[in-house]
């Protein structure tokens, strides 16, 4: 029987490259993005009995419902949930005090930090029917405090450290019921938030994550981890 993945932010980038990978694995993927890209669209086609696509934004709890009662059609677990959906709304501001906007941060934040605990709050049923239980969301090393070189970049830089210390929290609630929660940084790649200057491509990206979380994991396994499931300072 195939295991099914649930997705966020799998139009482009390294969302769609992990959806790609885990088909080509024989995954059932649950998709659920804003709008279809071309791309997610051909990969639909190409995959027309193992990918499925729910139009839903993480910010509205209402359409996340909406997606949970679709899928219960289709399956009776989630075995991976991945939060991928993530915004970078100061990518080109300065260190300037002047550049820093309060609307903005608080936009990024309800997308990378509390979108993902939307999405957690509204298909932890269907973890915990699984068998996997393995509830992951994609962090960054910019979310490191004890690393942290930045001097600008507030509101993404804070939405990912909220966004570890919710998996954290979640990791405590939810050991007794088996379920293991990563936050994972994928590394530094190419793409519209990653810019053109990364190293390497969201296909490179997303095989390094793919392998990490496929994994086999244990509760005492570390939260924050890189894509080489490597321990990552808080």
């Amino acid at each position: 029987m195939r295991e099914n993945i649930l997705i966020t932010g799998a139009n482009r980038g390294l969302g769609l490259s992990m959806t790609r990978i885990f088909l080509s694995k024989g995954f059932n993927v649950h998709s659920i993005n804003r709008s279809e890209s071309e791309s997610l669209k051909a990969l639909r086609e190409e995959y027309h009995d193992s990918l499925f696509f729910y139009r839903a934004d993480v910010r509205n709890m209402p359409e996340l419902e909406s997606v949970l009662n679709e899928i219960r059609k289709k399956a009776s677990s989630i075995d991976i949930l991945i939060s991928n959906a993530a915004v970078h709304l100061e990518a080109s501001v300065t260190d300037s005090f002047t550049d820093i906007d309060p609307d903005k941060i608080l936009e990024t934040l309800n997308v990378n930090s509390v979108g993902p605990l939307r999405l957690i709050r509204t298909f932890i049923p269907l973890v915990l029917a699984s068998r996997r239980k393995l509830i992951v969301s994609i962090s960054s090393e910019a979310g490191s405090i004890q690393d942290a070189w930045r001097t600008s970049g507030y509101g993404y830089c804070m939405s990912k450290a909220a966004l570890n210390m919710m998996s954290q929290i979640l990791q405590n609630r939810l050991k007794n019921d088996n379920v293991k929660v990563l936050a994972v940084h994928p590394g530094w790649f190419s793409s519209d938030m990653g810019g053109s200057e990364a190293p390497i491509t969201p296909d490179v990206a997303a095989e390094k994550v793919v392998e990490t979380v496929l994994k086999t994991w244990t509760l005492k396994d570390p939260v924050y981890v890189d894509s080489d499931a490597k321990k990552m300072n808080w």
